[in-house]
């Protein structure tokens, strides 16, 4: 029968000296700052933790290994989220301190569980871990980014474990082999010096773990059907945003409008290059059309805008006829407040009255569905909270608030047999796995995220955005098309392979066949089972050895 170790092993062993800790653990932040993106060295990511597990295993207090978490969290998340800061410098340091916070609050529970069991700390660890990223995702508005798992998006094999529990599986995986390492490493914590039984028995098992779920992925991605779908066409239209330029009042004379109708013809001449390359459907990102597409022109008060919003629709129908394609394009929306709309309004919006959408229009240019985003950006979109605490303006140039949309929709794109069901998902919708799910249960059989990111000057971001698109696909089993303004537009397939892209910061128009596989995952019918567990069984052994403690003492 396993059991924990109630005494504290390492007793005798000899304090380290005062600068190998945090020493060791901004080198652990280091390490797993290189393994996500912009460096994207993802197989550094089974090596990262193992010097931040170790500081926290050299602490001399709980107030020590909270340093530890500090020290890791802020070398690995401050730079990681530095792309924020061509946006809004204030919301970046606000950002990188509530992503760390989760390790600084987990630094202390791990040397607790490396103190009171010895033996099975590293799967502790592991389990705390992933279910704190759980917890980080569904807390308030949620921010699903940079979960260790995210690091192995190239690692094809492998991630195919996402098909049964989600990026948490892998993130469980990563953080178990570099617990059981960080174990093997640390001979100070016998009395003799080397390394106990049990921890070369935990690395064989996590070793063999690892083995077994690569394997068995790769036997899972070789069982995939897939079937050839329409083909689909994107384009890049590659406008950077600025923010100082947005939000800056207009000169005299400027023809404040010339942007976003340049941008606008950028599209048209892009989609027309697909000519010739049979596309069933173009997809613009987006916001591309930054009109309100619902509005009839006769209600515009600005005689510029109902001439460029008339063109607009003038281009539709053209291209339509033209191209016999229908048309996915990003603009936002006008909600009369007559219309009932906003009496659901989330987060306490103050302006409730425009949303982010993604329109259908038919190779005629007549419209024939709408959906509206569901998940706003927290200091981009909304203001979390802005009644009661209103000095969070100051993390955010940003003054609008929108009007999040309240139901998945599903469009229908005809195929050569049936017809084809695509969910569209706006900006970083897609790094929410429970909304991806949802449009999957709902008839999607293609994911198409349409997305502006020309905000973010400085790298990162881009990369980062990519990789969680790659485990959506997986979860789902299906192909994720992604149309970006300054990229990285590609198609990724249901087995995560990004069969098809473009480069980022370039213009430029892609067209692929989507591939479409008709089995459902354990992941989409169960959900975040496995995180779940994770969370309540690391809790329930923290609360469990807390007692014990207490009894013996």
């Amino acid at each position: 029968m396993l059991r924990c170790d109630n005494s504290i092993s390492a007793a005798g062993a000899k304090p380290s000296p005062g600068w190998r800790m945090p020493a060791c653990a901004a080198a652990g932040g280091l390490m797993l700052y290189l393994s996500f993106p912009p460096a994207d060295l993802g197989p550094l990511a089974f090596l990262a933790l193992v010097p931040f597990l170790m500081s926290v295993r050299m602490a001399r207090s709980y107030r020590g290994a909270l340093l530890a978490g500090l020290v890791a969290a802020t070398v690995a998340y401050v730079p990681a989220f530095a792309w924020v800061a061509s946006v809004a410098p204030g919301g970046w340091l606000a950002l990188s301190f509530y992503v760390g916070l989760y390790v600084i609050v987990a630094a202390p529970v791990i040397r607790f569980f490396q103190r009171r069991c010895p033996a099975f700390w590293p799967a502790l660890t592991a389990m705390l871990w992933t279910g704190l990223e759980f917890l980080r995702m569904r807390l308030g508005p949620g921010f699903p980014w940079l979960f260790v798992g995210y690091t192995q998006y190239r690692f094809v094999d492998l991630l195919q474990m996402a098909a049964w529990g989600g990026v948490f599986a892998l993130t469980f995986i990563v953080v178990l082999f570099n617990a059981s390492l960080a174990a093997m490493l640390s001979p100070s914590i016998t009395a003799s010096g080397k390394v106990p039984r049990r921890s070369w028995a935990l690395f064989a098992g996590t070793l063999a773990l690892l083995t077994l779920a690569t394997a068995a992925g790769s036997t899972m991605r070789g069982r995939v059907r897939l079937e050839e779908g329409p083909v689909v066409g994107v384009v890049q239209q590659n406008f950077p945003r600025l923010v100082e330029e947005i939000f800056r009042a207009p000169q005299p004379g400027e023809d404040i409008y010339a942007p976003g109708e340049a941008e606008i013809r950028k599209a048209v001449s892009l989609s027309e290059s697909l000519e010739g390359k049979g596309p069933s459907l173009i997809v613009w990102p987006e916001t591309t059309v930054q009109l309100p597409l619902n509005l009839s022109p006769n209600l515009l008060q600005s005689a510029r805008e109902r001439s460029i919003l008339m063109q607009v629709r003038q281009d539709f129908r053209e291209l339509g006829r033209r191209m016999g394609c229908h048309l996915l394009v990003g603009a936002p929306t006008y909600f009369p407040r007559s219309a009932g709309y906003v009496e659901s309004v989330k987060y306490g919006a103050t302006v409730k009255n425009f949303g982010n959408s993604a329109l259908m229009f038919s190779p005629e240019g007549e419209f024939e569905g709408r959906y509206d985003k569901m998940k706003l950006v927290p200091f981009g979109e909304y203001i979390p909270l802005r009644d009661a605490l209103p000095f969070l303006q100051v993390f955010t140039p940003m003054t609008r608030e929108l009007t999040p949309g309240d139901r998945p929709v599903v469009f229908t794109l005809p195929g050569e047999g049936e017809e084809v069901g695509l969910g569209p998902l706006i900006c970083y919708e897609d790094v929410f796995p429970s909304l991806t799910r949802a449009f999957r249960r709902k008839g999607a059989d293609v994911l198409v995220n349409l997305t502006d990111e020309g905000w973010y000057r400085i790298p990162g971001e881009l990369g980062q955005h990519l990789a969680m698109a790659v485990f959506r696909a997986v979860e789902t089993r299906t192909s994720v098309v992604r149309a970006a303004n300054t990229g990285i537009s590609c198609f990724i397939g249901p087995r995560g392979e990004i069969y098809a892209r473009l480069k980022p910061h370039h213009e430029g128009a892609l067209a692929a066949h989507v591939r479409l596989c008709k089995a459902s995952t354990p992941y989409v019918r169960h959900g975040d089972v496995f995180a779940i567990a994770c969370l309540v069984l690391s809790l329930a052994a923290l609360g469990t050895l807390a007692a014990l403690r207490r009894r013996s003492v």
